[in-house]
């Protein structure tokens, strides 16, 4: 950066320099503008490179918008000066409006990316073509958001932050068994979903700026600058992202729609895969993930049983299904 200040602070310079000698006037006086010129220049610069901005804009939209200005500049200055005056005054303008734009850009390059700048002004097309959206830890731990994905219902391109992945390896690499389960299996779902990508759906690992430590918080930054909705089945990360404005897709809802009803007093196989909190209780899963809780069905764990669904419970996370023992079905 400094080469490029030296090197722009010149040619200000050196171009008021021989403008104002052209123009009649003595070397001496012709110092004091092309010093003044390049001073102003150069303060102006380095003030806008170090105002911190999350602006999308690139360094071809950079120049495009210093080459407009700088001509709209001198062509306003070519209606009060000598015509001999004229092609300098676009020299100038030009240079110093592009060497003011191009610092704040080269400031900024790592605010500035061009995938933002097609999300922005291509919304529109997104919402045709299936928006981008920005995965949760909890959605690659949960797992079906790699079913939903197969089937065509998640569309379009799913982002993937670098921070999301390392919080799940994180997870994976827990000395409790059931935590380091359910991170291994988020690890197998990221590599599932790579591996449709660019046949069901797009999978893009992006980064952002660590600003803020919270992953949640981080989430809903990335959301709010590129426009796009959080998939997630974490009931908190939806209701602050709701109150930041930010849509949510929660994969609950989704499941919970698709999934056939369930009615007290019918009957179902399921697997005790463990015990429960309370007394004798066995605990297994549906399919789609959803808890079943069995009376006396502690000494049944790892059997498949078949039970009478005695209520259904129905929450924001997901619903539980109460149900009590028919008969015992080895495996």
């Amino acid at each position: 950066m400094r080469l490029i200040n030296i090197t722009f602070t010149l040619l200000i310079g050196i171009s008021t320099f021989f403008a104002f000698i052209n123009f009649g006037y003595s070397w001496i006086i012709s110092l004091i503008p092309s010093f003044v010129f390049s001073l102003i220049s150069y303060i102006i610069a380095n003030y806008l490179a170090n105002i911190k901005l999350k602006a999308i804009i690139s360094f071809g939209i950079a120049l495009s918008i210093s080459l407009v200005i700088g001509n709209l500049l001198a062509f306003i200055i070519t209606k009060f000066v000598p015509s001999v005056f004229h092609s300098y005054a676009y020299l100038l303008m030009n240079l110093i409006m592009t060497y003011i734009f191009f610092a704040f850009s080269y400031q900024n390059r790592k605010d500035l990316k061009f995938g933002e700048i097609i999300n922005f002004f291509h919304r529109d097309f997104n919402d045709v073509l299936g928006r981008p959206k920005l995965v949760d830890t909890s959605a690659l731990i949960d797992g079906r958001i790699l079913e939903l994905a197969k089937e065509g219902i998640l569309e379009g391109e799913l982002l993937i932050p670098k921070f999301v992945i390392g919080e799940v390896q994180h997870i994976a690499d827990s000395t409790e068994p059931l935590r380091r389960e359910k991170g291994r299996r988020g690890l197998q779902v990221l590599e599932g979903l790579k591996q449709l990508s660019g046949r069901i759906i797009r999978v893009e690992i992006i980064s952002d700026s660590p600003r803020n430590r919270e992953v949640d918080h981080r989430l809903i930054n990335i959301a709010i600058a590129r426009r796009i909705p959080i998939i997630t089945t974490d009931y908190n990360l939806q209701k602050l992202a709701e109150i930041q404005g930010v849509e949510v897709i929660n994969i609950n809802k989704i499941t919970k729609a698709l999934s056939p009803p369930v009615m007290p007093g019918e009957k179902m196989k399921i697997r005790i895969i463990r015990e429960g909190k309370e007394p004798d209780q066995g605990l297994g899963y549906l399919e789609d993930g959803t808890m079943v809780v069995v009376d006396h069905a502690k000494r049944d764990i790892g059997k498949e049983i078949e039970i009478e669904v005695v209520s259904i419970y129905q929450s924001e996370t997901g619903r539980i299904i109460f149900g009590r023992k028919q008969e015992e079905i080895k495996v």
